[in-house]
């Protein structure tokens, strides 16, 4: 939401220092881990985990491309501004979920 309402913000964001990489490169490393973590909680072997990541990760990719291709000129502009709400949408439902069903 912020690169979508802010002008020159891709400026700002763009420059990449050590600090930048360093904050970047734990946040992945937690996002790993807690996705490894929760793979043990699942009874699969880690051939189907693999390979139910790698189809629903290409069909997401593929239809993502498709829908930039068809839809690109048209919401170019609203793109970052409904994937920003969107992924507060996602964490707002998951605080939900955890303060009122757990």
């Amino acid at each position: 939401l912020y690169e979508g309402f802010g002008e020159g913000t891709e400026d700002e964001i763009a420059v990449i220092t050590n600090k930048v990489l360093l904050i970047l490169a734990v946040a992945t490393s937690i996002d790993a881990m807690a996705a490894g973590f929760t793979l043990n909680l699942l009874d699969l072997t880690p051939f189907v985990s693999m390979a139910i990541i790698g189809i629903i990760t290409f069909a997401f990719g593929f239809l993502g491309v498709y829908m930039g291709t068809k839809g690109g000129a048209f919401l170019e502009d609203k793109a970052e501004k409904i994937g920003g709400m969107i992924l507060i949408g996602i964490g707002i439902k998951i605080v939900i979920e955890h303060i009122f069903y757990s």
